[in-house]
């Protein structure tokens, strides 16, 4: 696959040289509304750790490993200088699979039938000054995926093996599942 000296250059920028590799995905080049959007997001999410430091809540999430070839889908949201999974909180009228199913298709407007989920890794994590109840599911696909970042919460993703990822600043959770699955291939063989 080609790409432009400038393209690479970005994707340098943003994943730093020693992970450097490409990714058929463009980055999205943020227009003032979505810089705007971005700046939300951010301050958004302060508070939300602010509001979490002294009220130290018990919360239920939902991430989804997106499987290619060997490579994982990483994004990186606006808000956040580490890279993660596709995920969010599972509402209360939710079931995790139905939240893992939908935060893939608003972050990176896949959707994929339930049936397809299969919870793979279940962790508490405190991260973000929360008691936080993570169920991974991993979906494996045979064809590449058309996504996109949507340029306000999501900025970039990409695919990345197992190795190079472990490079990358990755959030808590995500490099712990992560570690297991190299653990998991080491022992196969």
């Amino acid at each position: 696959m080609k790409t432009s000296v400038a393209y690479e250059e970005k994707v340098e920028a943003i994943i730093g040289p020693e992970c450097k590799s490409e990714t058929e995905y463009t980055l999205v080049s943020a227009n003032l509304m979505d810089k705007l959007i971005q700046t939300i997001y951010r301050v958004a999410y302060q508070c939300h750790l602010l509001a979490n430091y002294f009220i130290r809540p018990n919360t239920r999430g939902a991430y989804v490993a997106l499987w290619l070839d060997g490579q994982i889908l990483y994004i990186r949201n606006s808000y956040k200088s580490v890279y993660t999974l596709p995920c969010g909180g599972i509402g209360r009228a939710e079931t995790p699979v139905e939240a893992a199913r939908r935060e893939l298709l608003e972050e990176v407007g896949l959707d994929i039938p339930i049936k397809q989920f299969r919870i793979a890794w279940q962790q508490v994590n405190h991260s973000e000054f929360k008691q936080d109840h993570i169920i991974l599911f991993e979906v494996h696909l045979k064809n590449p995926p058309k996504l996109k970042p949507d340029g306000r919460e999501v900025v970039w993703l990409g695919f990345r093996n197992l190795e190079d990822a472990l490079t990358m600043p990755l959030f808590p959770p995500v490099r712990e599942y992560l570690l297991q699955q190299r653990q998991s291939v080491d022992r196969e063989g």
